[in-house]
């Protein structure tokens, strides 16, 4: 017979295993903001690397604890959901490295300051919904915390436009041109993870109210 301790104790480890999850996705892209912030100063994978590990391992314990250990009335597949989308931030914030290295000569002297404040909004955002999981909160205040991250995603959608529509029409090398290209796309694409982890973390609120 299960006791009231144990019960909480499973849901809980859940709980902070998704809440690492986000934290490592978090750490991922502070150091990527460091990055594009001092781009002379050329970086190590390592770090990156070491992130979206740690992630992987979380994701799996996740999924493991889901199977074997969980008895939380949240659904099974939203968790594992939940857990999927936050492993995809570092994961893409590791490819974003590695292409900012290997072009780092000629993308060097870009200003991608308004991209890390919404990486910084964004994530930031994404570890305070994960939190708020544990806690229940009302439809209407996750909601709103959730209307933060459209309104970051429409605005990352916007400034991918508007540096296209420069770069296009500059007298930039056209090798330059592709490799900014890139890394617009896929500064973007973790702007959309993070949307996607909020509409996550929404749908399990809404759903369990």
């Amino acid at each position: 017979m299960f006791s009231i301790q144990k019960i909480l104790s499973k849901d809980d480890k859940l709980f902070s295993l998704l809440e690492s999850s986000a934290e490592e996705a978090n750490k991922s892209i502070q150091a990527l903001n460091r990055v594009l912030l001092t781009p002379n100063q050329l970086p190590s994978l390592d770090e990156f690397h070491r992130s979206k590990e740690a992630d992987k391992q979380i994701t799996d314990q996740i999924n493991r604890a889901v199977i074997n250990d969980s008895v939380t009335d949240i659904d099974r597949e939203d968790i594992e959901l939940l857990s999927s989308v936050l492993y995809k931030i570092p994961k893409t914030v590791e490819k974003i490295a590695e292409r900012f290295i290997v072009s780092s000569v000629m993308v060097k002297d870009t200003n991608f300051s308004r991209h890390t404040e919404l990486l910084q909004v964004a994530t930031k955002q994404v570890v305070e919904m994960v939190k708020q999981i544990r806690k229940r909160p009302g439809v209407e205040q996750i909601k709103q915390m959730n209307d933060v991250l459209q309104r970051v995603e429409g605005e990352a959608d916007q400034l991918i436009l508007d540096v296209l529509a420069k770069l296009y029409t500059s007298n930039e090398d056209p090798t330059k041109v592709l490799a900014l290209k890139d890394l617009y796309e896929l500064l973007e694409k973790v702007v959309d993870r993070c949307r996607d982890a909020g509409n996550a973390v929404t749908h399990i609120v809404i759903k369990h109210a």
